[in-house]
């Protein structure tokens, strides 16, 4: 559930702001709304501190934050400002490499297609009136020039042949001239690269050994994140001659601390109910311990319910772990999945749990899914379907399956409107939506899958849950008004009802090509013509590699579908935007106070 706010209002002398911030963080419950602009010298300071750090971070963008816990451990850790000035060092090093190297590589291509050139071998020719001119010409058409010029092809390169001629000075040649190049040794520039390319990889292997203590540097930032939130609170007070107040949200639950607190330290205080039009209320969830590891998934997506939307996460963990079981389909990769994170649970007996029921969870859907359908690493039995469920091993009866998955997903949402419109006409609406998504499941199933479906339970779907639509969408004492505003609705969603739930097949697309490519590695593997211990060998690299890749192909399908059909679709017939506001308590340790 989403944990119900009160809007609280803090007031004390302005002479205590400081004394009122730090007792505030010290009771940690109170997630600060500043009245004013937050402006300080402090505060645009420490701004500027944590920018620079995460600059400093950014420098490191593909390195690993540690090696080894022994490497970490045998290193001696070096202090933040000597760390940062090591890493800019670095990276200013590996800058200027790289600028040396690019001028080097332009240098070796204007000069490999004439090989070693100094400009001085050409003052006696010069002397004599004579000039170097050097073009191009598509291979095999060799020039004419005046008579008396020599003529040198170079090189060929790409079908295009590069010549050299002497001429008289001031002679008219017939085709475009390539000015000179500069002075330089082919073979001299090929081992400048080459000095150049091992200096880039001595300068990346010293960010690397940089890198493993980049905590470090995380440490002071969240001392900083801690400092900035204590300066915006204090510095974006309201003052009103002697008296200075502050504003924010506390949980409804948390009110009576706050209350004592006040007495305790002789504030004013204000509480009541938010304003249903307030947008920056923050929003805090609270979740059954089944529900709890979905809480990983909203934060690794970076969203979170809006405090006046709903809250979906129960529903959004069962569908998500269906999704998932569908779109790996395989139980052999399921068991890996929970082998995997039984042996990470007992390597890391100290990490916080959610994670690994998280991952269980998904792991045991996927092993269920595969036994119903009967897939093993890619094997569904041949001729003979080992399906625990006949009718799964059917394609057309999977697809049916993810239609109906659909229609109950989105019928849901719009039965879930409908029970928070409540007894208002507009409820009706909803629910002729809901005859509408029952119409889109039959409709799929005959335009998608070829099913015989009369036109008569169509259109006794159809005809009044559309008519619920119209009718109810905006309901107005005004039939006309009520009826226009109504096709509206109708004309801008009756579509795009039928391709939401048609979305739907990607479970079972992207299912059947995880299964297909798992079949083809063990086809390829399988039909290796080698000697015994060779094909074993080679058997075993081509089920790790293919296997894993298929692995990793199915998790990318699931970040990519399986989100998608619950922050989308779902949420879409919800009406939800997604655009909550963490609530983030104010939290500072007295002896951290800046």
């Amino acid at each position: 559930m989403i944990e119900p706010m009160k809007k609280i209002t803090v007031v004390c002398l302005a002479a205590e702001r400081r004394t009122t911030i730090e007792q505030l963080a010290a009771l940690g419950i109170v997630h600060v709304q500043p009245v004013r602009m937050a402006e300080s010298e402090q505060l645009k300071q420490l701004l500027e501190q944590r920018e620079e750090i995460e600059e400093t971070l950014a420098m490191l963008p593909d390195l690993p934050a540690v090696r080894s816990a022994t490497a970490t451990q045998a290193a001696t850790v070096p202090s933040a400002p000597d760390l940062m000035a090591a890493i800019h060092a670095a990276d200013r090093r590996q800058t200027e490499l790289r600028k040396q190297q690019k001028n080097c590589q332009e240098r070796l291509q204007t000069l490999q297609p004439w090989g070693g050139f100094d400009p001085a071998a050409l003052q006696p020719l010069q002397q004599r009136g004579l000039e170097l001119v050097l073009f191009s010409a598509p291979q095999g058409s060799r020039p004419a020039l005046p008579e008396g010029s020599l003529l040198q092809e170079i090189s060929t390169r790409d079908k295009v042949s590069y010549y050299a001629a002497l001429v008289a000075r001031g002679v008219s040649l017939p085709m475009d001239l390539i000015p000179l190049p500069a002075a330089g040794d082919v073979a001299g520039l090929e081992q400048e690269l080459r000095d150049l390319d091992q200096s880039l990889a001595e300068t990346r292997a010293r960010l690397l050994d940089l890198a493993q203590h980049r905590t470090v540097l995380d440490q002071v930032l969240e001392s900083l994140a801690t400092r900035i939130q204590f300066c915006e609170a204090r510095d974006g007070m309201g003052e009103d001659g002697a008296l200075a107040y502050l504003q924010g949200y506390v949980p409804e639950s948390l009110c009576d601390p706050l209350w004592q607190a006040a007495r305790r330290h002789g504030w004013g205080l204000l509480v009541r109910d938010p304003d249903a039009h307030e947008k920056n209320i923050p929003t805090l969830l609270r979740l059954p311990r089944w529900v709890e590891p979905v809480r990983l998934i909203f934060q690794g997506l970076g969203v979170i319910p809006g405090y006046h939307e709903i809250d979906i996460s129960a529903w959004f963990l069962v569908f998500f772990s269906l999704f998932f079981a569908i779109l790996i389909g395989d139980a052999g990769y399921g068991a890996i999945f929970l082998i995997l994170t039984l042996l990470l649970r007992k390597k890391f007996p100290h990490a916080p749990k959610a994670p690994f029921w998280l991952f269980g969870e998904l792991a045991v859907g996927t092993i269920i899914w595969g036994v119903l359908t009967g897939t093993y690493f890619g094997w569904t039995g041949g001729e003979q379907s080992v399906a625990l469920i006949e009718g799964l091993a059917q394609e057309t009866n999977v697809q049916k399956l993810c239609f109906g998955l659909g229609a109950i997903h989105l019928i849901l949402a719009h039965l879930w409107n409908a029970l928070l419109i409540g007894r208002r006409a507009r409820a009706l609406s909803e629910l002729g939506w809901v005859l509408v998504f029952m119409g889109n499941y039959f409709l799929a199933g005959k335009m998608v899958l070829g099913q015989e479906i009369p036109n008569s339970l169509l259109w006794s779907l159809f005809g009044p849950g559309m008519a619920a639509v119209v009718l109810f969408s905006k309901p107005s004492y005004n039939p006309l008004k009520a009826i226009a505003g109504g096709l509206g609705s109708l004309a801008m969603n009756i579509i795009n009802s039928f391709v939401d739930l048609v979305s739907y097949i990607r479970l079972f697309a992207v299912s059947a090509a995880t299964v297909a490519v798992a079949t083809s590695f063990n086809d390829m593997a399988l039909g290796l013509e080698l000697a015994p211990f060779w094909k074993g060998l080679a058997m075993a690299v081509i089920l790790v590699l293919g296997h894993g890749l298929n692995i990793l192909l199915g998790a990318m399908g699931v970040l990519v579908h399986g989100v998608r059909l619950n922050m989308l679709e779902f949420s879409g017939h919800l009406g939800m935007e997604w655009a909550g506001i963490p609530y983030r308590p104010l939290k500072k340790k007295p002896e951290d106070s800046p």
